[in-house]
């Protein structure tokens, strides 16, 4: 990876700045927002996820909906602020953890019977190389559990925004196919939701 701490820095400053300003995103209040976190919800139904790994949970908005399906979750991010607010929210069987996903030891801490990259992918992409965002995605696959699951979640904006071009949202998606992941559910209806299953996982 190239210079890894001047990339960390350059994320972590840029997230914190995001953050300190309140909620971005409009995670909370957006009907957009709100319908997106339910239609995901909906793609998790009919099972339960033992282990959960939320990579970006920002103040936990989407983790709270999680710990209905899930029986325990480590939720990352970035930000030390996003952190220290999703602590207020006192979740049962979550920890809260400030952590980059770029420098998280997957091989220690897997299997994961459930990995969530909710709105995440196209800031790695971003910030790293190809070569690092398709060797994430491996270690991803290689840490997911039996039978378990990849939801990752990207709105396709339009021409504007450079980040969520249709063309470079459906690149990440074939990358999570090509490592390995396969289809098992249908997509979301309010973005490129994509449900996976990872064939046996080896100890």
């Amino acid at each position: 990876m190239k210079e890894p701490n001047a990339t960390h820095e350059k994320a972590q400053s840029f997230f914190e700045g995001l953050w300190r300003r309140g909620d971005p995103w409009e995670l909370e209040t957006s009907e957009f927002e709100q319908a997106k976190y339910a239609d995901e919800i909906s793609i998790l139904a009919g099972r339960r996820y033992g282990r959960a790994l939320e990579i970006g949970c920002g103040i936990g908005s989407f983790t709270r909906l999680l710990t209905g399906p899930c029986d325990s979750i480590l939720a990352l991010d970035i930000s030390p602020t996003a952190i220290a607010r999703a602590h207020e929210r006192g979740l049962h069987a979550v920890e809260f953890r400030e952590q980059n996903i770029m420098h998280f030891d997957l091989e220690r801490e897997r299997p994961w019977d459930l990995i969530v990259l909710n709105e995440t992918i196209y800031y790695l992409g971003w910030l790293y190389s190809f070569f690092d965002v398709a060797w994430l995605a491996t270690q991803l696959f290689d840490a997911t559990a039996t039978s378990g699951r990849l939801l990752m979640a990207n709105t396709c904006g339009g021409l504007t925004n450079y980040l969520l071009r249709p063309p470079i949202i459906r690149t990440y998606h074939d990358l999570f196919v090509n490592v390995g992941y396969q289809t098992t559910l249908p997509e979301s209806k309010y973005s490129s939701a994509i449900c996976r299953a990872a064939p046996q996982w080896d100890s």
